[in-house]
């Protein structure tokens, strides 16, 4: 139990993949970000560069004018490909080989062994956290392996023999260190990039219903505005109708004052009904698709008993309510007018959340592994009956789909404690 509990731990913490890593790494605006940090760091290394030649060519040390001449020019080299191809993580992976290779030979080309080396091998330790988070875990990790390909060639090969002496230590672990450091830049950079990962989906679904609301209000606005127009036309011409149905009933037509007022009662029906619970999201999607079942020739019917408030997110009742009528609408294209009709119930018992809808459907529908229907469309969707299970499962329910005799239902129920 506590094995299992462990890995589904570690799995929740590192939630992304090599490949959704590295894709986000190349995404337009993760690409401009790290573009213009990576003119800056370039630029800061030549100025770093400029500013230490001044010191050795005072002291007369001209190997360490060498070294610094060969970093501009490296440096320069990488903003030019960062300007032609805007792709930092080329720039960051041959900037840091590149960097690596030019210190080597700094390393093996010093003759004046009182002149310590140590300042660079301590900038070579910060380079994992500076390539990881100029290019990402994946690709700073790449471009950090120079540093440890450095060390190991320098402490662990022959080459020790040409370079300035170094402690036990030094020699010992300063490879292993390294690599300590590249697995806390990597874990860093990780939990900072599925951050952003994280931010980015939670943006892009707050934009979603943003618009979705806006759409939704825009649609109730419409409502509104041709019930007012309808309105209006009634209130103009009411006296019209009290006049010839007080005839009617002055002459004793009592058949025809009956099927005049049930005329009349069905011009009234062409008025969207706006209100029919207490609940506003519920009462919106509602007063939409009702609107929406009306042009498509036939009534709904609903039947809805649901508070203003209850334990449930609105981004999660507004997408289990909208899917339901949506995909009930939507079947109702392929079904003759006639016989075109929705039943959908709502209803919340202050613990038990419960779903259904009931509208013919035209065509066979056929359910995979999970229950699900499968999509007839050119382009699979499905994605509405999945989100309808997702939903009921995230509070503790469950969904089931049928077709029975062309009739197809969904019920759901939860629990909003």
């Amino acid at each position: 139990m506590d094995t299992n509990f462990s890995i589904d731990n570690l799995r929740r913490k590192f939630r992304y993949n090599i490949r959704q890593l590295m894709d986000f790494e190349m995404e337009e605006s993760v690409r401009q970000q790290k573009y213009h940090t990576s003119m800056i760091l370039f630029v800061g290394f030549i100025l770093y560069s400029i500013i230490t030649i001044y010191p050795c060519v005072k002291s007369g040390y001209p190997h360490g004018i060498v070294t610094n001449i060969a970093i501009i020019i490296l440096f320069l080299l990488a903003i030019l490909l960062l300007n032609l191809y805007h792709n930092h993580v080329t720039a960051i992976i041959l900037g840091a080989y590149e960097l690596c290779l030019i210190l080597f030979f700094h390393f093996i080309m010093e003759i004046d062994w009182t002149i310590g080396m140590d300042a660079f091998w301590l900038f070579i330790l910060t380079m994992p956290f500076i390539t990881d988070y100029m290019a990402g875990v994946v690709y700073g990790t790449i471009a950090a392996c120079s540093g440890l390909i450095l060390s190991f060639v320098c402490f662990h090969t022959k080459m020790l023999n040409y370079l300035q002496p170094y402690g036990s230590n030094m020699v010992q672990w300063f490879t292993i260190i390294y690599v300590v450091m590249m697995m806390a830049a990597a874990v860093i950079e990780y939990e900072l990039t599925a951050y952003q990962i994280d931010k980015k989906a939670s943006d892009e679904k707050i934009s979603f219903y943003q618009k979705e609301r806006t759409q939704r209000l825009q649609r109730l606005l419409e409502i509104y505005e041709s019930n007012e127009v309808t309105i209006r036309k009634y209130k103009h011409d009411v006296k019209h109708f009290n006049r010839v149905l007080a005839s009617f009933i002055q002459n004793q037509e009592y058949e025809n004052a009956a099927n005049y007022l049930k005329e009349f009662d069905s011009m009234l029906e062409s008025v969207t009904a706006v209100s029919f619970c207490d609940n506003k999201v519920v009462n919106e999607l509602l007063s939409i698709y009702a609107n929406r079942c009306q042009k498509m020739g036939f009534k709904p019917r609903f039947k809805v008993a649901v508070p203003e408030r209850f334990p449930i997110e609105d981004t999660d009742l507004t997408s289990l309510v909208a899917n339901a009528l949506e995909n009930a609408c939507e079947a109702q294209h392929l079904i003759d007018e006639e016989k075109r009709s929705l039943q959908f119930e709502l209803s919340y018992d202050g613990r038990k959340l419960k779903l259904f809808t009931k509208n013919p459907c035209a065509v066979e529908t056929t359910f995979n592994e999970n229950g699900l229907p499968v999509s007839t469309r050119e382009v699979q969707s499905g994605v509405g009956t999945a989100q309808i299970k997702a939903i009921a499962e995230k509070y503790g329910g469950v969904a089931s789909f049928e077709q029975h005799e062309g009739t197809f239902t969904v019920k759901a129920v939860m629990t909003c404690m």
